[in-house]
């Protein structure tokens, strides 16, 4: 298993929702409140607050983008698991480091 590197991230990876508006929405012109009726949703509240990388993308976010965009849940999943990740990464570098790893895994 490979150790995970804390130091590699000088700024966070980009966030799920600028993914999404500058790879989908812009490209294929979708206004927020297009998209939220593609995905069955009430209103464009979320997908408002996503794009702008105020909300997170949720388990149930992500089956309705994979559904609308014939991708993988996985994918926006994910996407938000890497920005997470890093931006913990950053914010915690100094005390993760200071963190030794047990000898049954040096």
């Amino acid at each position: 298993m490979a150790a995970f590197d804390f130091s590699e991230f000088a700024s966070p990876l980009p966030h799920p929702g600028e993914i999404l508006r500058e790879d989908f929405m812009i490209p294929m012109k979708l206004t927020p409140g297009a998209l939220a009726r593609a995905m069955g949703l009430r209103d464009r509240t979320r997908i408002e607050r996503l794009s702008r990388g105020a909300q997170p993308v949720t388990a149930d976010t992500a089956l309705r983008l994979a559904r609308v965009f014939g991708s993988s849940p996985q994918f926006w999943i994910n996407l938000q698991t890497q920005h997470d990740l890093s931006k913990a990464a950053i914010e915690g570098r100094d005390e993760l480091a200071a963190i030794d790893r047990l000898p049954a895994f040096t």
